[in-house]
């Protein structure tokens, strides 16, 4: 049964590829214009770069999907449903197996066939679903693994009874606990679902306006989708030339640095939006690249989503992932976003690789946290095709967190870290052995670990000293958690606890004594080059904030919404008139920004 699954799930992830992306080959990369060509010589970035494949590493026609990421199951529901179809060829089999015996074995076969045709129905129900695993479809599949079980331990009963031997009775009790894990597994992904994936971003806001679009896609990002939705941007450019509606213009992040595609655009487009395709750290790269322009308008950004966690398109509203048939409703969508900003925090010290000073948007952490992250960007650095689907790249993390169960490689964190909130010193728990400091209320692919409100089944303690105040990524205030260890990380990132709360401020240091304490900032970590934590020195670090970003959220009415308001489309229409000046706008657009 085990091979048989094994089999159908690569046959199921096959037959299932085209949801995707029809396989295709890549057309040839239009040239660079002569206004993007060199690179010309810049002030250090003070960003966290994610990861690029070198322009010499890339075939100039390839598949856009490759041939090895249809093989295997996309989502826990297409696992599932492979499951599902192993068990329709199994209980077929013995139907027919059965049905020559006749008299009772007819019956035996008749119940075993139809046992495999309600088997076979549900694998097409979770293999063809679109969908990430939500409340819905795990309770299916725990349903589907919990009536397995009990069949499996009435089939051990009987065999024990009949003194069939102990190979087969051994088999079915092995058999019937791998399925009550299965359904209490699946019954754990439906609670962290009902209790965690929050519809971030829906309050009521105003209208955007079609302005021309400039997408960066990053196509090392992710599972790699970039490649296939660079040539599916650039068919629905070629549409709005010919149909003379606001152009787009689609630049890979490999081949042109978005300082010179966001200087070039803005050169021969006075008003315009920034479309980021990839994960959290390309949206912070681009931020950085935005505000060290040197002309007068700042464009709005916007985020389609391509990373593992999308944090920050979770925040705004944009989704946890993308689904490729939703990418013109997400267009659509762009000329009906409300404006949001974002704080933006410098990070300043003595940090590790001889850094000195870097920008944070979302969250920087310390300890258990930061030493898993450190892992899988090791990991996915040596060996990249490891993470080429989504849930095998959320699965790893799992894998390599998993040791510290027993290591606890960070539990004398609370004697070599030393934490001050606005000048006051904050003592951390006993127990300590990770810290977090949020600028955003997602964390680590949509957990809330500061909001006790959310009904957590497993609350944690409250160590605030003063009232706490709701977060948000524009208050110019900074949330700071810890964790207990690597269990209680899980418990939060899934969903059933949430973090201790230690403070809020708006200016936070940090110092850490002795070596070996991994850090990452926007799930970026430090000391991907090198081997081992021990590499990793003493560091410190203070967090101010530096400003705002502006930002597109999502509609209202999400990204299938039909209408909006028009606050926003009234102030970029008054400054294409010449009414008002490009601080004026930006003044309106923060004050609308912050009603909303």
């Amino acid at each position: 049964i085990s091979l048989a699954e094994m089999a159908l799930a690569l046959v199921a992830g096959l037959l299932h590829a085209p949801h995707a992306y029809p396989p295709r080959l890549q057309p040839p990369r239009p040239r660079v214009a002569a206004s993007l060509g060199s690179a010309r010589a810049s002030r250090p970035l003070l960003l966290l770069r994610p990861p690029l494949r070198t322009a010499a590493a890339a075939s100039p026609a390839r598949a856009a999907v490759s041939p090895r990421m249809g093989l295997l199951p996309k989502t826990l529901a297409e696992f599932w449903g492979a499951h599902a179809a192993a068990w329709a060829a199994t209980t077929a089999f013995f139907a027919v197996s059965v049905s020559v015996g006749g008299g009772a074995g007819w019956v035996l076969s008749a119940l075993l066939s139809a046992l495999s045709a309600t088997s076979l129905s549900l694998a097409v129900l979770l293999g063809r679903n679109r969908e990430e695993a939500g409340v819905a479809l795990s309770l299916t599949a725990s349903a589907y693994f919990t009536g397995t079980s009990a069949l499996l331990h009435a089939a051990a009963a009987t065999v024990a009874t009949a003194a069939a031997g102990t190979a087969w009775l051994g088999l079915m009790r092995r058999l019937r606990t791998w399925h009550a894990l299965l359904a209490a597994g699946s019954l754990g992904f439906a609670i962290k679902a009902a209790n965690k994936d929050r519809a971030f971003g829906g309050a009521a806001g105003t209208r955007g306006l079609p302005l021309p679009t400039l997408a960066l896609i990053n196509s090392a990002a992710g599972a790699k989708m970039g490649e296939a939705l660079a040539a599916s941007l650039r068919e629905e450019a070629a549409r709005r030339a010919d149909g003379g509606e606001a152009p787009l213009e689609v630049v890979n992040l490999e081949d042109v640095p978005p300082r010179e595609a966001l200087r070039s655009f803005g050169e021969r487009h006075p008003q315009y939006r920034v479309l980021v395709c990839g994960g959290d750290g390309s949206v912070a790269w681009v931020l950085g690249e935005v505000e060290q322009l040197d002309a007068p308008y700042r464009p709005a950004v916007a985020i389609l989503p391509l990373g593992t966690g999308n944090d920050m398109s979770r925040v705004l509203g944009w989704g946890k992932y993308f689904r490729p048939q939703s990418l013109r409703a997400r267009l659509a969508a762009l000329s009906l976003s409300r404006v949001a900003l974002l704080d933006r925090w410098g990070v300043a010290g003595s940090l590790p690789d001889g850094r000195e000073q870097l920008v944070m948007s979302n969250y920087l952490s310390i300890g258990v946290d930061a030493r898993a992250s450190l892992n899988w960007a090791r990991l996915k650095a040596a060996a990249p095709a490891l993470f080429s689907l989504r849930l095998l790249a959320k699965l790893w993390y799992i894998v390599l967190g998993t040791p510290e169960l027993l290591l606890r490689s960070h539990r004398d964190l609370p004697s070599r870290l030393t934490l001050t909130c606005d000048g006051q010193r904050i003592p951390l728990p006993r127990r300590c052995q990770g810290l977090m400091v949020c600028n955003t209320p997602s964390y680590g692919g949509g957990s809330d670990l500061w909001d006790p409100t959310q009904g957590a089944p497993l609350p944690s303690r409250d160590r605030m000293q003063t009232e706490a105040v709701p977060p948000a990524a524009d208050d110019g205030v900074l949330e700071i958690v810890c964790v207990t260890g690597v269990f209680h990380l899980a418990q939060t990132l899934a969903g059933f606890s949430n973090a201790v709360r230690l403070a809020q401020g708006r200016e936070v240091s940090i110092e850490v004594e002795g070596s070996g304490v991994p850090l990452q900032v926007d799930g970026e970590p430090f000391g991907v080059a090198s081997s081992g934590v021990s590499s990793l020195g003493p560091f410190s670090l203070t967090l101010r904030r530096l400003g705002t970003s502006l930002m597109l959220r999502a509609p209202a009415g999400g990204i299938d919404a039909a209408d909006g308001e028009a606050g926003p489309s009234a102030v970029e229409g008054a400054m294409a008139d010449g009414l008002i000046s490009h601080e004026v706008r930006e003044e309106l657009l923060e004050k609308m920004a912050r009603a909303s």
